[in-house]
């Protein structure tokens, strides 16, 4: 186990949910006024709303269930070790992935272009305070931290071959 003294800014993680709770009412008035609507259905989008939303659960869960396996919390950075199993395996940042897809299935629910941009946007914050964060764990693992950016994709997992 490795001591640490790095601080994460509070500032990252309040910006991040201000651009995801912007979508919800940035939604309800684009809907309400007709505005800037998705040219796609109703049941359509809710569907892929629904979908993407779950999706976005499933990864929190799996990341939450498998912090607390390792006797950790997200937001501790003194006295703690390096997660790579579970969805971390497959995934380096699965907290960022479920935000932007929570983003992602508010805007498409709404059917909103406006939302869609703001998703859009919070990818683009989350994909920067993810690569922040890097060099954070880079300073607090060092060498075990790059082996494992090395060989696990920050968001998206890479499709396995069966072997045969």
């Amino acid at each position: 186990m490795q001591e640490s003294t790095v601080k994460t800014s509070p500032f990252y993680g309040l910006l991040f949910f201000v651009f995801f709770f912007m979508a919800i009412p940035v939604g309800v008035l684009t809907v309400w006024f007709g505005f800037l609507l998705l040219p796609i259905p109703w049941l359509v989008a809710w569907l892929v709303c629904g979908v993407i939303f779950a999706l976005g659960i499933y990864v929190w869960i799996l990341s939450k269930r498998e912090f607390d396996r390792s006797g950790q919390n997200l937001h501790s950075k003194t006295g703690v070790t390096l997660v790579t199993s579970g969805i971390y395996a497959s995934i380096r940042h699965p907290h960022y992935l479920a935000l932007m897809l929570f983003c992602l299935s508010i805007a498409l629910g709404f059917r909103s272009l406006v939302g869609l941009l703001i998703a859009i946007v919070n990818v683009i914050v989350g994909y920067w305070f993810a690569l922040e964060e890097e060099k954070e764990l880079i300073q607090q693992f060092g060498d075990g931290y790059r082996e494992y950016k090395a060989r696990v994709p920050m968001f998206i997992p890479k499709l396995r071959r069966k072997s045969q």
